[in-house]
C-alpha cells in the first residue's frame, strides 16, 4: 500500500519497510491437478526447498515492471510450481508495442516467438521417425527442384541438417531494423507471395555447414519440407502427430501471407502445454504409453553441433535447441533449451529431471530480472 501523507525522517523508512514485507510475503501453493495429463505435487515432495522459491517470488513482486508473465517448474515428472502474473498483452499487428494490461493465466495462449523453432524441431523429429525424412544430408534442392535457378553453386549443397543447425550460410537480416520496418527480412518473409523462394534467394555469407548464422527464414523452409514429405500442411501434421496426442486445448500458430506456417516464430501456446513438450523430451519421446518422438532424435537434438558465436546465453547449438550449463551448489548441470524474443524460455535439465518455463514481455526493453539468474540463484538452489 502506498502512503499518501509524507512523514519525515526515520518513520518513512520504517513504514516503507513494513509495506514491503506486507506486500511481498509470498505464500507457496501446490499447482492444481487438472484433466490435462500433467501430474502435480508439492515442492517438498520432490526434494525442493520452498525457501528460495519464496525469495524469488518476493524479489519478482518487489521489482517494478519486471515483465514476467509466468513461471512453471516440473521436477521428477510432476508440476510443482506454477505462477502467473499480470502484464501487457502482445500485439501481433505491432510487434514489440504494449497492448492492454491483462491477467496472464494457465488458459493464456502466450506468444512463444522463437521457441517456435524448437517445437518445429520436435515436429521434424517426428517426420524422421516416420521415415518421411530418411536422410538429413539430403539437399533442399531435392525437395524444391523448381528453385534450381537460385540454388546454384555452393547453395546447391544446402541440406536439411544445415537448416536444423543454422549453418545454411544464407544471409538473413532480422536485427538491423525493427519488425515493424518493411526492410526487416522477417517482415518481408511474412508478406512474400513465395516466402520459401525469398529465403532461398538470399546470398551466401559462408559455405553451407561452415559456421553458425542465426536465420529465422530457414526454419520455415524446414517446416515446408516436412509438410511436403507428409503430404499435408506442416500445421496439420503437427496437430495430428504432436498436439493432439498431447491433448493440447489451447494454441494458435500464425501463418505467413502465403498460407505456410510461420514456423520460426508464430506459435502461441499455454505454458502448461509447452511444459508437456519438455516432459515428452525427458521421457524418451513417449507420452502416456505412445511413442511420439524417437529417443535417438532427442539425443541428437541436444548434441553440441556448432558454436553459436555472438550469443552469450549458450555455448553450443543442436537441432534448433540451445545448449548451456547451469551451476548450483558447486555442481554443473547440462541444459538444452528453447529461447524466444522477449525472454520466452523452456529449460530442460536432464540430470535433475527438471523443466523450467518462463514467459515474459521484454520485447523492446532490457529485462529487469534475468530468467537465467532466477534459475541459477533461486530455482536450482531450491534443489536439495
Amino acid at each position: 500500500m502506498k502512503k499518501t501523507v509524507l512523514i519525515a525522517g526515520f518513520a518513512v523508512l520504517l513504514l516503507a519497510a513494513c509495506d514491503r514485507v506486507a506486500d511481498y510475503d509470498y505464500q507457496y501453493t501446490q499447482p492444481p491437478a487438472l484433466n490435462d495429463g500433467l501430474e502435480t505435487a508439492s515442492l517438498e515432495s520432490v526434494g525442493m526447498d520452498p525457501g528460495p522459491i519464496r525469495e524469488m517470488m518476493d524479489r519478482i513482486n518487489g521489482t517494478e515492471m519486471h515483465r514476467i508473465h509466468d513461471i512453471l517448474v516440473m521436477k521428477d515428472g510432476r508440476l510443482v510450481f506454477e505462477e502467473y502474473l499480470p502484464g501487457y498483452a502482445f500485439v501481433w499487428s505491432q510487434p514489440g508495442s504494449d497492448g492492454a494490461w491483462m491477467e496472464y493465466s494457465r488458459e493464456t495462449d502466450h506468444f512463444m516467438a522463437s521457441v517456435s523453432k524448437s517445437v518445429t524441431s520436435v515436429v521434424a523429429g517426428i517426420a524422421v521417425r516416420e521415415g518421411l525424412l530418411p536422410d538429413l544430408d539430403r539437399r533442399v534442392l531435392a525437395y524444391y527442384p523448381e528453385y534450381a535457378g537460385i540454388l546454384t553453386g555452393a547453395k546447391a549443397n544446402i541440406a536439411l541438417r544445415h537448416l536444423l543447425t543454422m549453418t545454411s550460410g544464407l544471409d538473413f537480416d532480422e536485427n538491423t531494423y525493427p519488425y515493424t520496418d518493411p526492410r526487416n527480412d522477417i517482415t518481408q518473409m511474412l508478406t512474400a507471395d513465395d516466402p520459401i523462394r525469398f529465403v532461398l534467394a538470399k546470398p551466401l555469407t559462408s559455405a553451407p555447414g561452415e559456421r553458425f548464422f542465426y536465420n529465422s527464414g530457414t526454419t520455415n523452409v524446414l517446416a515446408a519440407i516436412v509438410g511436403k514429405a507428409a503430404g499435408m500442411g506442416f500445421l496439420d501434421f503437427a496437430n495430428q502427430e504432436l498436439f493432439d496426442p498431447l491433448n493440447t486445448q489451447g494454441g494458435v500458430w500464425h501463418a505467413l501471407a502465403s498460407g505456410d506456417t510461420f514456423a520460426s516464430g508464430g506459435l502461441f501456446l499455454r505454458a502448461r502445454e509447452l511444459a508437456k513438450i519438455g516432459q515428452l523430451y525427458l521421457r524418451g519421446g513417449a507420452w502416456q504409453g505412445k511413442q511420439i518422438v524417437a529417443a535417438d532424435w532427442i539425443a541428437s537434438s541436444q548434441q553440441e553441433r556448432v558454436v553459436p558465436s555472438g550469443y552469450s546465453m549458450a555455448h553450443a547449438y543442436g537441432y534448433l535447441w540451445w545448449i548451456r550449463s547451469f551451476t548450483a551448489r558447486g555442481t554443473s548441470h547440462k541444459c538444452f533449451f528453447a529461447a524466444g524474443w522477449g525472454d520466452q524460455y523452456m529449460f530442460i535439465i536432464p540430470d535433475l529431471d527438471m523443466i523450467i518455463v518462463f514467459n515474459c514481455g521484454n520485447y523492446v526493453v532490457n529485462a529487469r530480472l534475468s530468467p537465467f539468474d532466477l534459475v541459477e540463484r533461486y530455482i536450482l538452489a531450491a534443489v536439495r
